[in-house]
């Protein structure tokens, strides 16, 4: 076991988590990175609904029990942590808990009580949210919470709010952040976890490079918020990735590129062989898709960084100079349109070491070997 303060936390054999990637990764995706000790992940975006939040749930509920750690031991610990935060007993926090089980829980539309399809412990999973595509979206929010997951990333958005409603139900917070101002809104809305991702990242992400974002973050936690365990996003695909994270002392490596090869992840085999196919040269930040999409995401905070087609060789630099429209964009990757076939690969700098489909728990079994042994030599 590569024991870490997040493992610990989370109750996990090996400190590499699966990215929760809206679109590309779903409950089996999560199942087999949980099942190979990690925590795996699946993602919620703009066109998710509570419905499919429902059956990926179980999914990877049920697919990670072989490897399950224990759901209710981790809730009264994350319960704990919370009491001490707020000055209370720990009957007041699991008091809290129990109502606000019963309060998300409540009716459906027919106003039939749905609370006995609500888990009672806390599943062996995480699920990401983007906090703008679910603003207006309070049922899948509600989806979120019923899943019971271990844990619930909050991203790209204020989480204010969230994070409580989280937590009194046990369930630990972790808060994606791409800077410092990030960084420190995401302490002072009490999350449990840090991710530092790097704009190496794939998907959307920040505009500072993995490295660098890293020892920032790093020395701010522990001179202002020494107790909040790390992960670090962007550009790890192999395990001298994970060994350098933890090296530079982060407590998990956070994984998304390198899973996408992976036949568990969500997307046809021309998606998987595409991304064995791209290079770490081939990618690049846009927010054309976006604007072509019309998702509601502040593309200048958060850029998505894509493997480069035909679509982005002809707009990416021209919406970047302000030249074209959004309505140009939508007719482009329309049905019919000039770039409608062409393929959408988010991901990261990391995909040119990628050279093969492998099944997702080899991948971060791999990686475990590999960080041992890198960790055990001698400078």
């Amino acid at each position: 076991m590569l024991s870490t303060r997040l493992t610990r936390l989370w109750d996990i054999s090996v400190p590499i988590i699966g990215a929760p990637m809206a679109g590309r990764a779903g409950g089996e995706l999560a199942a087999a990175v949980s099942r190979a000790g990690g925590l795996g992940m699946f993602g919620v975006g703009g066109n998710t609904t509570a419905e499919w939040v429902t059956e990926n749930a179980r999914i990877a509920r049920e697919g990670s029990v072989e490897h399950a750690g224990g759901g209710s031991a981790i809730a009264q610990k994350m319960l704990g942590n919370k009491a001490h935060k707020d000055g209370a007993g720990e009957g007041a926090a699991v008091d809290g808990a129990a109502s606000g089980a019963e309060g998300s829980g409540a009716n459906d539309a027919t106003g039939q009580d749905l609370s006995q399809d609500i888990p009672e412990e806390l599943g062996n999973f995480g699920i990401g949210v983007m906090l703008w595509s679910i603003k207006d979206k309070p049922d899948v929010w509600k989806a979120v919470l019923d899943a019971r997951p271990k844990v619930i990333s909050l991203g790209f958005g204020d989480p204010t709010g969230y994070v409580e409603q989280a937590q009194e139900l046990g369930i630990s917070v972790v808060a994606p952040v791409n800077d410092l101002t990030q960084v420190k809104a995401a302490v002072a809305a009490g999350v449990d976890v840090i991710c530092i991702q790097g704009t190496d990242a794939g998907g959307h992400t920040g505009h500072i490079g993995t490295m660098p974002l890293m020892q920032m973050v790093l020395d701010y936690l522990m001179l202002n918020a020494p107790g909040i365990p790390t992960a670090v996003a962007g550009g790890i695909g192999s395990g001298r990735g994970v060994a350098a994270a933890l090296a530079a002392g982060a407590d998990a490596a956070w994984v998304g590129t390198a899973l996408l090869a992976s036949p568990e992840s969500l997307g046809s085999a021309e998606l998987r062989e595409a991304a064995v196919a791209a290079s770490s040269k081939s990618t690049l930040l846009t927010d054309i898709y976006d604007r072509a999409e019309q998702q509601a995401w502040d593309t200048k905070t958060w850029p998505t960084r894509t493997v480069a087609n035909g679509f982005t060789d002809v707009y990416a630099e021209m919406s970047r100079r302000g030249e074209v429209t959004d309505q140009e964009l939508i007719a482009a990757r329309a049905e019919g349109g000039e770039f409608a076939e062409d393929i959408k690969l988010h991901a990261g700098q990391g995909v040119g070491m990628l050279h093969q489909e492998m099944q997702a728990g080899d991948v971060v079994r791999q990686m475990t070997e590999d960080v041992r042994d890198l960790l055990e030599r001698k400078l």
